[in-house]
């Protein structure tokens, strides 16, 4: 009973389009050629500027190469598929830029 009164409501209600105005305002012909002009980016250090990347340490780099050598030991290992090993990549990763 329901469901018949709902499909009565629903074809009985006028279901048109509305004619909306297109969002936005019209744009002239010369304006649409004009280039508006360039700003310089201002080179601060402000905290939203990105952070240089470290130097690069070969030292650290090379430890950081033989602990995840000796972590993840051959590729066909179980140690190959390890937490350790996983981290001790992302520590060479880190290291070695």
């Amino acid at each position: 009973m329901r469901h018949a009164l709902l499909v009565v409501f629903l074809a009985s209600t006028p279901i048109e389009a509305q004619d909306l105005p297109d969002p936005g305002r019209r744009v002239d012909k010369p304006e649409l050629n004009t280039e508006l002009p360039k700003r310089a980016m201002p080179q601060g250090s402000g905290p939203f500027d990105p952070i240089a990347p470290p130097k690069r340490n070969d030292r650290a780099c090379e430890g950081a190469r033989q602990n995840y050598q000796l972590s993840c030991r051959a590729a066909i290992s179980p140690a190959a598929n390890s937490q350790a090993c996983a981290e001790a990549y992302a520590i060479y990763r880190q290291a070695c830029p």
